[in-house]
Parts: C-alpha cells; structure tokens; sequence
C-alpha cells in the first residue's frame, strides 16, 4: 500500500508539473519520434510468501513514440514484448524452480526533462502499465532426476505502474534515449481461485533510437 502511495504522488506530481511548464509555451513546436527499443530486465515476484524467490534475467523489446510538445515534457508510451518470472533455487535440496512469463506490456511514460545546450535532457518519468501475459510456464529441474515442465494458469492480463530516469540524447536527425526503471504490478499473477497471490516486480535497462 506505501508502495502504491508513492508511486502514485510521484506521477501526480510529474503531471502537473509538464501540465504548469505546457501552458507557457502552447505555441512551441510538438516533436514526434518513433523508434525501435531493446533492453534487459531483472524480474521478481513481491508478497508475503515470495521472500525464497530470486530474480530471473531476461530481455524486452519493442517499439517507442515520444511526442514532446515542449523540449522539457514529453509523453513516451511503449509497446514491448518482455520475459518476466522468478526462480527459486535450492542448493540444499538440490533443485530450482523456474517459472517464466512471457507478456506484452504497454506503459505510458510522462517525462520531465532538463534540456542541457538542446541535445542532452536527463529526465524522470513515471506512468500507469498495462501488461498482457501470452504464455506462463512453470519448470522443476532436481538435478538428480530430471527437468519437469508444465504450463501454469495465470491471470492473463496486470494493472500497474512504473517509475525511473534517464537521458534523451537530439543531435540533427539522431535520436537516442536511455532508461532505467522500476515497475510494480497491482494485481496479484493468478486468478481468485488459484493459490498464487504474489505481484509482479520488475526492473528494466533499455535503449531507444530512431534515425
């Protein structure tokens, strides 16, 4: 519940401060980008029963849109495909679980930037998250017997949100934008009747460009 409280004063606070900064300027030019976006992700599971989970590694990619109506405020939505999930490993016992995620997930960043000589704008952001979970697995490697592997049923979509920073680099006909996040989903990864009432928490590197 803090979490969620935070999460939500900062977005509030980043909205209204591009809403104050926009007003000063509607006869500026809006700048339209779009581009392809890659990155790394570090995902893990938040809950009371979730503390002999560790992070599992994986990667997202997809496409960006950034328009920015003024060179200090822009609105970046996302739309990525990323590996999500948990791994358990027990070296006492000699197994791992692992279970994986794969979704589409579409956040929508608003960006408060700092423009430094119109080429480099460091920037916070944070915004809401939709994510939709296209396959779920659920692997048992006990390293003595063998690997067993079966699907899992999971809630097929998340609500939540997602906050970071980075740096947005315009140089002529380049584009470059960087970023490190932290996101939290809102809505438990199983449905009422399944037993699994972790939530999702993620972290993700990415990079953007567009020529």
């Amino acid at each position: 519940m803090k979490t969620t409280r935070f999460c939500s004063t900062i977005l509030l606070a980043v909205i209204l401060l591009a809403i104050t900064g926009t007003r000063q300027e509607l006869n500026a030019q809006t700048s339209v980008t779009i581009g392809p976006k890659v990155g790394g992700t570090f995902n893990g599971f938040r809950g009371d029963d979730a503390g002999r989970l560790t992070f599992r590694k994986g990667v997202a990619g997809g496409l960006f849109l950034n328009v920015s109506p003024v060179n200090y405020f822009s609105i970046q939505p996302e739309f990525l495909f990323q590996q999500r999930g948990a791994v358990n490993e027990n070296r006492v016992f000699n197994f791992r679980e692992d279970v994986k995620i794969g979704s589409f997930n579409v956040p929508v960043l608003f960006k408060l930037r700092l423009p430094i000589q119109e080429t480099f704008f460091p920037h916070i952001y944070a915004g809401p998250q939709f994510s939709y979970v296209f396959k779920s697995e659920y692997s048992v490697n006990a390293f003595d017997i063998g690997t067993f592997i079966r699907e899992v049923e999971l809630r097929n979509y998340d609500l939540g949100g997602v906050f970071g920073f980075g740096l947005d680099i315009e140089l002529n006909h380049l584009f470059l934008t960087t970023d490190f996040r932290y996101g939290l989903g809102a809505l438990s990864i199983g449905e009422e009747d399944v037993n699994l009432k972790n939530k999702d928490l993620g972290i993700l590197f990415g990079v953007g460009y567009k020529f």
